[in-house]
């Protein structure tokens, strides 16, 4: 599961299995009740895909809509998507919850870390398989597709770019308002928490550590 707050309420995203595939939920509390928002939680839920959809991340729009981003089984590997609440449906961004996703690669897509920018603009990053191990995939809502951020930040070795594992991102908004992310890696030989900033063209080291 995944929480989140929109006007202070909590919001929070988790996997339902109800015998029938595993599906995202999503509910919300009013000050007496957890209640769903068009439907998020009976049924397909948000996800309603065929595939098993797990591991959801939340985060909340500048207008206070829930945005939920998941990984979704296509049938020949895992993508990342996505769907927002535009007031009457739970509505893809570009593709985002069909086909490859906002993913959309051969190769497998785990684990999404979900915020929205200062600016209103959903970042999602991943691990996926794409640079012959486990490396770090980001990519950002420019208003009309989902594009790279930073040169090659969602292809070959990505923003981690190095010959371990590395895995479980973690996003969050940092001093000024840039994108932090943390992810676990293993190329020293043992797992260590490493750290980059978005310092507004790439992705740059947070200290020397």
């Amino acid at each position: 599961a995944h929480a989140s707050t929109r006007g202070g309420a909590p919001v929070v995203a988790c996997v339902d299995d109800r015998g029938d595939g595993e599906e995202i939920y999503l509910r919300t509390w009013n000050g007496s009740t957890w209640a769903e928002i068009g439907g998020s939680a009976t049924g397909g839920g948000i996800s309603s895909t065929p595939g098993a959809s797990t591991s959801p991340s939340v985060a909340i729009a500048a207008d206070g809509a829930p945005i939920v981003a998941w990984e979704a089984g296509t049938g020949t590997d895992y993508e990342i998507f996505l769907r927002r609440w535009n007031g009457t449906s739970w509505a893809e961004m570009g593709g985002s919850a069909s086909g490859g996703g906002i993913s959309n690669n051969s190769n497998g897509s785990y684990r999404p870390s979900l915020i929205v920018g200062t600016d209103g603009t959903p970042i999602v990053a991943w691990y996926d398989a794409g640079g012959g191990d486990w490396e770090i995939y980001v990519k950002r809502w420019n208003g009309s597709a989902w594009i790279e951020m930073g040169s090659g930040s969602a292809a070959g070795g990505g923003i981690s770019n190095n010959s371990g594992a590395s895995r479980l991102p973690a996003l969050a908004l940092g001093p000024g308002g840039l994108p932090v992310l943390a992810r676990e890696d293993d190329s020293s030989g043992n797992l260590e928490i490493y750290v980059r900033q978005w310092n507004g063209s790439a992705w740059e080291e947070m200290g020397s550590g």
